[in-house]
């Protein structure tokens, strides 16, 4: 069936129910009308009786949806005072006799070449927009071109496949995915020779309808000189995942063994209003609050971030513009903007909401140039920590490149919002942090390698100042200075208790805090970890491999392993090092506070109790913890503290640029 859209009047529109025949005239249904004045902002249901003047039978009935979108002044003078008001019409049920779906738009006085001369301002409401590029694809649609807009876009993020049969006479297979929908079709990489492959592969999917957003994974086993084998297959409907939310899917293969893990989102195409209201707040501060920690330990905390707006992009078309858009990322999580048009300074006003499961999670913030569904171009980015984010004051942030080294153009504008439980907080502090699944794996360069050797270093020459002052003891080199120290060894060994030891570090935090909160004094300026490496030069190495033999490449391929872990242990030596000292100089003062608040409990346990007797229990849940949770997680507390605490690269990533200066 078709249905043709006839307006007479400003208020009143005639719709005509035809059906469609391709050799004759369409025959006509019936008609009715609806009264323009008569609807609302918001959507509502409403029926309309269909009928023919020249007969007197019941004709049927239309359901659907109906609203009206009042115009804003910007596009009523772009559109030169031409358009009056636009009507979304969607049919959503069925006629009495039969199935009719439509999706109709109506606007009345529209005149498209005045309104298409004009450049569409991309800072005008992004309905307006949508209301103008909608009446364009259906002047379109009645020259022979159909135009469907989507609804919303999905973010499909493949992440690893795990237990999956092997197709090769190895043992092993070549797994890839091939993803379908409707006419969209993509392909990840080629894991080789494993049958736990780790892709990390990002794909875009616009989504139309219920009908066409099944989402069809087959995986398949790469073969050179064969055809591929046949792996295995799971199917997932797209449009019933809750959107604006980062869902993580463990998928598995349909008749055979294998499972395929997911982080999927979908975002609307259109804006949703979502930010929290009074009512909200109030059942938050109760959710979290301290009488209540131990209703739910995972549940952290509650974070809303509003992304404004950003100025003085970098121009990223040929135009002298860009087509802008906002990724914000927490942990897993993952949220994303509409896109603002042909524009340097765009304004986006959404608000995202994301749960916290650590309070020591960062915000990472990347602003893109969109070219087409999949194609973009980076912009800029910036990574803020919950905690260091002011909560409920709106900030500028000047935008750093991708490596968060160097400055570059323009800056973005937010607010951070937040509530947590300090307790349930904590007591996440001292478990293992949740992994990132699509972070990116690191490669070997040589400029990183030599980065870390320098931090090595550094922390090695204080080491070893350390060890040049107490041998200068030893040796009375000052005979005043070694005199001191002799009765103070003395004092210490002939008095030294257990306790001590955490009193000891306590006190050296609290020096540190007195210094840094009371006196005011700034902390020293932690090294910037810049290197010169491109954005493109992935291995150094690589670029050797290809113009030589078999055999080196063998070598160099074995060379370039060994160096990527001594390259990552230089650099967990350095971070650990430097996380050490950070805790101790107030830092991040909720780390450091929980510290003291450790070395309290343990000095005062060291104190009542014998250190025979806690090193004998110590030593008892120990060796039978495994039979006591079999299914436990080993881990260290005491690491998993220092991994909150940010190292000074980490530190430098965080730190802010003045706006005023630097500016490229």
């Amino acid at each position: 069936m078709a249905c043709k859209v006839k307006s007479e009047t400003q208020s009143q529109v005639e719709l005509r129910v035809y059906d469609r025949d391709r050799a004759f005239t369409d025959d006509f249904m019936g008609a009715a009308e609806i009264d323009l004045a008569s609807l609302t902002p918001t959507s509502e249901e409403v029926n309309l009786h269909l009928a023919d003047e020249n007969l007197n039978e019941e004709l049927g009935y239309i359901n659907l949806h109906a609203s009206v979108v009042p115009l804003s002044p910007d596009l009523v003078s772009v559109m030169s005072q031409s358009c009056y008001c636009a009507v979304v019409l969607k049919c959503f049920d069925e006629v009495l006799f039969g199935l009719l779906r439509m999706y109709m738009f109506i606007l009345g006085k529209v005149v498209l070449n005045t309104l298409f001369a004009t450049q569409v301002d991309s800072r005008l409401p992004p309905y307006c927009k949508w209301v103008a590029t909608y009446v364009w694809s259906c002047h379109a649609g009645i020259r022979g071109q159909r135009t469907i807009f989507p609804v919303a876009v999905a973010t499909v993020q493949l992440v690893s496949g795990s237990n999956l049969p092997a197709r090769d006479a190895n043992g092993f297979s070549d797994p890839y995915v091939k993803f379908t929908m409707g006419k969209a079709k993509k392909k990840s990489k080629v894991c080789y020779k494993t049958l736990n492959p780790v892709w990390k592969d990002e794909f875009i999917f616009q989504l139309f309808n219920n009908e066409s957003s099944t989402l069809d994974v087959t995986v398949w086993d790469k073969d050179n000189y064969r055809k591929d084998d046949f792996i295995g297959r799971c199917e997932l409907n797209l449009w019933d995942i809750e959107r604006e939310v980062t869902h993580s899917l463990q998928l598995g293969l349909l008749d055979t063994p294998g499972n395929l893990l997911f982080l999927i989102t979908i975002h609307d195409i259109e804006p949703r209003e979502n930010s929290l209201t009074s009512y909200d707040l109030s059942n938050l501060r109760t959710r979290y609050n301290k009488t209540a920690t131990f209703q739910d330990l995972p549940d952290v905390g509650f974070a809303e971030l509003k992304v404004i707006s950003a100025t003085g992009l970098r121009a990223a078309d040929i135009n002298g513009k860009s087509d802008p858009f906002c990724v914000v990322q927490l942990c897993n999580a993952r949220a994303q903007t509409q896109t603002c048009y042909k524009t340097l300074d765009p304004v986006w006003n959404r608000v995202f909401t994301f749960p916290i499961r650590d309070i020591h999670d960062v915000f990472d913030i990347c602003i893109f140039d969109s070219d087409n569904v999949t194609d973009r171009e980076f912009l800029g980015r910036v990574a803020i920590p919950i905690l260091r984010g002011v909560n409920g004051v709106e900030r500028t942030y000047a935008l750093k490149d991708r490596k968060l080294k160097e400055r570059t153009k323009g800056t973005v504008t937010i607010q951070i919002s937040y509530i947590y439980n300090p307790i349930r907080a904590a007591i996440r502090t001292l478990s293992p942090r949740e992994e990132k699944y699509m972070e990116e794996d690191l490669k070997f360069k040589k400029n990183l390698l030599l980065s870390n050797f320098q931090r090595v270093w550094r922390l090695m020459q204080s080491i070893i100042a350390t060890a040049e002052f107490i041998n200068s003891c030893f040796t009375w080199v000052n005979p005043r200075r070694s005199a001191v120290a002799f009765m103070a060894f003395l004092v210490i060994v002939w008095n030294f208790e257990l306790y001590m030891l955490p009193i000891s570090l306590l006190m050296l935090l609290m020096k540190t805090y007195v210094d840094v909160f009371v006196r005011n004094q700034p902390l020293a300026a932690v090294e910037s970890g810049k290197y010169s490496g491109s954005e493109n030069d992935d291995d150094d190495v690589d670029e050797e491999l290809s113009s030589n033999k078999p055999s080196l490449l063998q070598r160099l391929s074995a060379l370039q392993e060994v160096l990527t872990k001594v390259q990552n242990i230089l650099d967990f030596i350095a971070s650990f090092g430097e996380r050490v000292k950070n805790t101790f100089a107030w830092r991040v003062p909720f780390l450091s506070w929980l510290a003291v608040c450790v070395l309290c409990v343990v000095a005062v346990v060291l104190y009542y109790f014998p250190l025979r007797g806690i090193v004998l229990l110590w030593g008892i849940n120990k060796f039978t913890k495994r039979l006591r949770k079999p299914n436990f997680v080993p881990n260290n507390e005491v690491m998993d503290f220092l991994s909150r605490v940010p190292s000074n690269v980490q530190i430098d990533d965080y730190r802010e640029i003045p706006i005023e200066q630097g500016s490229p």
